[in-house]
């Protein structure tokens, strides 16, 4: 018996939305991975399945749709093996489509229907706002800069834009950042810019990996050691770059600190590696709580995929 003032084609939207709602909620039992995640786990698993690589492939786009109410048709396959690589079972999903397939009327019901975790699905930002976030993040990364050369700190400022991007929107598009900072900063000071974008590469990229693939953002005392991890990296970098290219010196107050550790070891290395750990560490916990607070104020849109301590998580993504 349908129900009188109910449009048939709204009735047919509607007949998928507890397949919709069920992948929302197993979406964020397994952590909020994203579209992209989701799809690359999709891809793995058809391939270890045999299926060729053209075949195997899905779009982000795709896997976002499955996850959208008031759709009329789904690909049941696709939603299978969403639910698979959510930690899902092929009997859960089974129990979900024949659901839709055969509603029971509202009166006979036992079950409570699930719930939506938010009320709707953000949709990943666009090229644009992704576009004009990095110029933002570099001309940040600038603005850093030229405040230590101005003021010779024995800090370096020139991450925290990276920081931003590779966190918000991945670590490639962190590290397009990272490594233009020094290409464009050496338009502004000179060419002793430019080795060191590999430090900046490297740092979006630790970022960029350490919160959105391991989790490394979500409580205060992980996201401590990422950016520990980050100082150490870019130090382990760094320091052969000093040394080799430029004897040393850093260019800014480092030299100091190097000097005072030179006193004390005799060692050029040595001191070089002390001083800009030291320098790395105050720089790298700066920038990456810094774009802890900016990453929390951004549109739900640019922040799909980085579910960091103290930034409230986007409505489903």
């Amino acid at each position: 018996m349908e129900v009188q003032g109910t449009p048939p084609e709204s009735r047919e939207e509607a007949r998928w939305d507890h397949l919709a709602l069920e992948l929302q909620t197993l979406r964020t039992r397994a952590g909020d991975p994203s579209f992209a995640e989701i799809a690359r786990r999709v891809s793995e698993q058809r391939l270890a399945r045999g299926a060729s690589e053209h075949a195997a492939r899905v779009a982000r786009t795709t896997v976002y749709d499955a996850f959208r109410t008031g759709r009329a048709r789904v690909n049941l396959e696709l939603v299978r093996d969403i639910g698979t690589a959510l930690g899902g079972s092929d009997a859960d999903v089974d129990g979900w489509i024949a659901r839709c397939r055969h509603p029971q009327p509202p009166e006979q019901s036992s079950a409570p229907e699930p719930q939506p975790v938010e009320s709707s699905v953000v949709p990943p930002a666009g090229v644009r706002e992704a576009v004009l976030l990095m110029a933002a993040c570099l001309a940040a990364n600038l603005l850093g800069r030229t405040f230590v050369d101005f003021l010779h700190l024995p800090i370096h400022l020139d991450m925290v834009g990276t920081a931003i991007a590779a966190i918000a929107l991945g670590p490639w598009r962190g590290a397009a950042v990272g490594a233009s900072t020094n290409v464009v900063g050496a338009l502004l000071s000179g060419p002793a810019s430019i080795p060191f974008a590999i430090v900046n590469v490297a740092g979006a990229l630790a970022w960029g990996y350490g919160v959105r693939r391991f989790g490394l953002g979500r409580t205060l005392p992980r996201f401590l050691a990422l950016n520990v991890m980050v100082a150490a990296l870019c130090t382990l970098l760094a320091v052969p770059i000093l040394v080799g290219l430029y004897g040393g010196s850093a260019g800014n107050g480092q030299d100091t600190i190097t000097t005072t550790f030179l006193a004390l070891t005799h060692q050029l290395t040595v001191s070089v590696g002390f001083s800009n750990l030291l320098v790395s560490l105050a720089d790298k916990l700066f920038s990456g709580f810094v774009a802890l607070v900016v990453i929390s104020t951004l549109p739900a849109g640019l922040r799909l995929g980085s579910r960091l301590v103290l930034s409230a998580p986007p409505p489903t993504r």
